[in-house]
C-alpha cells in the first residue's frame, strides 16, 4: 500500500516531500520543516477546522518562512476517491446499488467553514452516487453517525453503508464500526486521487 508522500514523489520526483504532524505522533511540523527555506506547506485536512486556520500557518510563521496552501477542501478528487472507497467495501452486497441508504461519515468539527464543506462534498456524491446521501459526524457536530444509520433504518433501510470521510485509520474510524452500518468504506487518505490532489495544490502555489 503506498502512502501519499510516496505517491506525491513519484509524480513529482524532482520536489523534496516531507511529512509533519501536528499531534500525536513525529516528526512535529518544527522537525518536518527544518532545514528548509521557503517551503510549501499543504495541510493535510479534509475541512477547514482549527488545524488548518490556526495550526498550520502557526507552524510556518514559527519557522520564519514558507507558504501556505489551500487544504485538501472541496473537490471532485476527493469524492472520486470517496466513491470509489465505497463500492470497494460494498462489493459483496452487490456494490453501491445494494445498499438502501448512504451515510457520509465525517470526523466532524465546531467550525461553520468546516461543516459547510462537508455538506458541500455530501452534494458532489449525491450527484456522483445518483442518491440521496446523509452527512454524519463523529463529534463536534449533529447528526452523530449512529444516529444517521438508525434513522435510516427507521426509515425502511435494510442495508445501510457508510461511506468514509477520513485520511487515515484511528480512533474516528473505528467508532464509524460500531455505528450499526452494514458496510464501511476504508478511509481514503492513501488514494490516488488524493495524492494528484495534493500535487494539483502544489502546482497551484508554484506557477
Amino acid at each position: 500500500m503506498f502512502s501519499t508522500a510516496e505517491r506525491v514523489r513519484t509524480i513529482l520526483p524532482g520536489v523534496e516531500v516531507r511529512t509533519g504532524y501536528i499531534e500525536l505522533q513525529p516528526p512535529d511540523p518544527a522537525t518536518a520543516l527544518e532545514g528548509l527555506v521557503d517551503p510549501v506547506v499543504l495541510p493535510f485536512f479534509l475541512a477547514r477546522g482549527y488545524h488548518v486556520l490556526n495550526d498550520v500557518p502557526a507552524a510556518v510563521d514559527r519557522h520564519g518562512s514558507g507558504t501556505v496552501t489551500e487544504h485538501l477542501g472541496v473537490e471532485e478528487h476527493l469524492v472520486e476517491a470517496v466513491a470509489q472507497r465505497l463500492h470497494e467495501a460494498s462489493t459483496p452486497l452487490g456494490g453501491i446499488a445494494g445498499l438502501d441508504h448512504v451515510v457520509l461519515g465525517a470526523a466532524g468539527s465546531r467550525q461553520a467553514a468546516a461543516l459547510e464543506e462537508v455538506e458541500a462534498i455530501t452534494c458532489l456524491l449525491e450527484a456522483r452516487l445518483g442518491r440521496r446521501v446523509t452527512p454524519a459526524y463523529l463529534s463536534g457536530a449533529r447528526p452523530g453517525v449512529r444516529d444517521a444509520v438508525s434513522t435510516a433504518r427507521a426509515r425502511g433501510a435494510r442495508r445501510v453503508g457508510v461511506a468514509t470521510y477520513l485520511l487515515a485509520e484511528g480512533r474516528f474510524h473505528r467508532a464509524l464500526h460500531s455505528t450499526g452500518a452494514d458496510v464501511v468504506a476504508v478511509p481514503i487518505g492513501d488514494h490516488p486521487e488524493v495524492a494528484e490532489l495534493v500535487v494539483h495544490r502544489y502546482r497551484e502555489m508554484v506557477a
